[in-house]
């Protein structure tokens, strides 16, 4: 069982690492693209510098962040209402969130195979953004990966609240 939360972690931290990162680029090309646009017009156009398909780069690194931070912290991912579960049993609680894990890791695994099949057929048919004209393959298959991240994720968490009744509860945090 402690192997299972010690991968279940380096996941959960490689992901935020993985959001991070995308936020950082999101961050950064939103910035550039202001400011050369606000350059374009203080020079009157003599300035013909401005960032292409920045709609695209936010917009795609903007899914790789929600995905990595979904499988970063899918034990987090349920708000529990307390008119519905102030009366419930702690075992009843885990037992819950336990079979919410698993529609997670369900749900996640027909994303990865949609998405890994995405990448597949934009390799063979030449798939390409409409900006940048780069290939949809990476962008898919990154999507599938972080997909396949979140379907582990989200089995372990659900073996360890079967196993041993333990989960995150918002409740008892003050979260």
């Amino acid at each position: 069982m402690a192997s299972l939360v010690k991968i279940s972690m380096l996941i959960s931290r490689l992901c935020q690492f993985i959001g991070g990162i995308s936020l950082i680029v999101i961050v950064l090309a939103t910035i550039a693209d202001v400011a050369t646009r606000y350059v374009f017009k203080l020079t009157g156009g003599a300035f013909g510098f401005t960032i292409k398909g920045s709609v695209e780069i936010v917009s795609y690194f903007m899914l790789f962040a929600l995905l990595a931070a979904f499988a970063a912290f899918v034990e987090r991912s349920q708000i529990i209402v307390d008119v519905f579960t102030q009366k419930m049993s702690q075992t009843l609680k885990g037992h819950m969130m336990g079979v919410f894990m698993l529609g997670f890791f369900v749900i996640s695994i027909v994303f990865a195979w949609g998405m890994y099949e995405n990448a597949f057929d934009a390799l063979q048919y030449g798939k390409v953004t409409q900006d940048l004209r780069i290939s949809m393959m990476p962008i898919y298959a990154v999507s599938a990966f972080l997909s396949v991240l979140l379907a582990i994720r989200s089995l372990i968490e659900a073996i360890v609240i079967f196993k041993t009744g333990e989960f995150f509860d918002a409740e008892e945090t003050g979260a």
